[in-house]
């Protein structure tokens, strides 16, 4: 254990950088308290690279590498962490970085400010050492990713690279990285590497209505109509489809497998009435085959005796390649009553994922296989989820979701109480880090 490493983390993770989709509610102060924070314990990258303030908070560092044909590297992150939840269910206190129990304990301390850390911290070590790269190096960091905001600090910071003419080589951002291949089934370490990931959009549902007294509802309700519109959407759902990315990706889980589910995973295509029986009994494969539509939300009158005049509720949807806003309209449209309307509220479309052909990809698998054996499964594959990365295909062919972090069960889970991250785990970031940027 590197007690300086744990030592800076700690210092992070003791600025609550909490971010809100109304920056008017956010306390700056403490983003630029990080700010000044990172400038103490990096003082090589603040001599050596240049640093701008993208936006109110967004950060964009570039270390100017020697000239040549090769395109630059951009490391990234997120400043911004969640809402600490419920305090009294705190193990340790959430701001505090506490070490204990082999950990440190946190808000931030997975998501993602371990992330900032490591690469930080590969970036002045090789600065020190004296290390010329042959080609330009980015460090991004926004500061709004975990809330739907309607100015996103990444999407500022792509926008800069683009007006400058920058096309970046790769992008690595928060995401899988190396786990015991036991824990899935198989004998070796697996590598684990989001192409892509599914798009975030949500659409309100709704009818407005005369309103009135409840002692007089007529033939249904507003809420009663929109209600049987989100019964008749649950029951008809987009249809499952094979991507090529779930198909590598499917491809390569089938070696942690056995039976009839290694044959199905190993040729998905081939076994496709097969692979649709189990995605209907397995959530995560049933988020791989088609864009699903989760109802979350519901507002009607504010009291109980009347009727509203606008009833709505909100469907929240993550969209596999393939699908636009709309595909996505006209399904509904196709599915609910003529008299329940349907709108978008927020989201953009999936962008394309990335490659397994190309040098960065190849490179990734070549570091695992050197750091934790040549037997090391690397398993491509979808983000479910959604990260600051998708910006960026927009300027990149190559946008990775993957850290090079051991992850065991000793880690806490992001965004509940009792987030940590084991001391240990820190150097394996740095090590990947270290030899993407010397092997580029």
């Amino acid at each position: 254990m590197n007690e300086m490493y744990v030592k800076h983390l700690q210092g992070m993770v003791q600025i609550p950088t909490v971010s809100n989709a109304d920056d008017s509610k956010m306390d700056f102060g403490q983003f630029e308290k990080f700010h000044q924070y990172l400038e103490e314990i990096f003082p090589a990258i603040h001599s050596t690279m240049e640093k701008k303030v993208i936006g109110k908070a967004g950060l964009l560092y570039k270390w100017k590498g020697k000239d040549s044909d090769k395109l630059p590297v951009l490391l990234m992150g997120h400043q911004d962490v969640v809402p600490e939840g419920d305090h009294d269910k705190w193990k340790y206190p959430p701001y505090s970085g506490e070490v204990a129990e082999g950990c440190i304990w946190g808000r931030g301390t997975t998501d993602c400010k371990c992330v900032i850390l490591a690469e930080m911290e590969t970036v002045e070590a090789l600065i020190k050492e004296g290390f010329q790269p042959d080609y330009d190096i980015y460090l991004a960091y926004g500061y709004n990713e975990e809330v739907q905001a309607p100015v996103k600090s990444a999407k500022e910071i792509v926008n800069y690279l683009k007006e400058q003419g920058v096309r970046l080589g790769c992008v690595f951002d928060e995401g899988s990285g190396i786990t015991d291949g036991r824990v899935m089934g198989y004998d070796g370490y697996v590598c684990q590497v989001e192409l892509g990931e599914k798009a975030y959009h949500d659409y309100e549902i709704y009818k407005d209505d005369a309103g009135g007294h409840s002692m007089e509802p007529g033939q249904g309700t507003a809420l009663g109509s929109v209600s049987r519109a989100v019964v008749a959407l649950e029951a008809n759902p987009f249809p499952y489809r094979l991507t090529d990315i779930v198909e590598n990706q499917l491809k390569a889980m089938s070696q942690c497998m056995t039976g009839e589910k290694a044959a199905v995973y190993a040729d998905p295509k081939g076994h496709w009435e097969e692979l649709c029986a189990m995605a209907k009994e397995d959530k995560k494969l049933d988020s791989l085959l088609h864009t699903t539509c989760a109802v979350t939300m519901a507002s009607g009158s504010q009291q109980s005796n009347i009727l509203p005049e606008h009833a709505s509720m909100i469907m929240n949807c993550r969209v596999l390649q393939g699908d636009t806003e709309e595909s996505l309209l006209a399904h509904f449209r196709s599915v609910i009553p003529e008299d329940v309307q349907v709108r978008k509220v927020l989201g953009e479309d999936p962008e394309p994922a990335s490659s397994v052909d190309g040098r960065p990809y190849k490179l990734i698998a070549e570091i695992a296989k050197a750091n934790y054996g040549e037997d090391t499964l690397v398993i491509p594959g979808l983000l479910a989820g959604g990260t600051d990365s998708r910006f960026f295909p927009v300027i990149c062919d190559n946008v990775f979701r993957h850290t090079g972090f051991f992850r065991d069960a000793r880690w806490g889970a992001a965004h509940q109480v009792n987030e940590k991250i084991p001391c240990d785990a820190l150097e394996s970031a740095m090590k990947f880090y270290r030899e993407l940027l010397l092997r580029y």
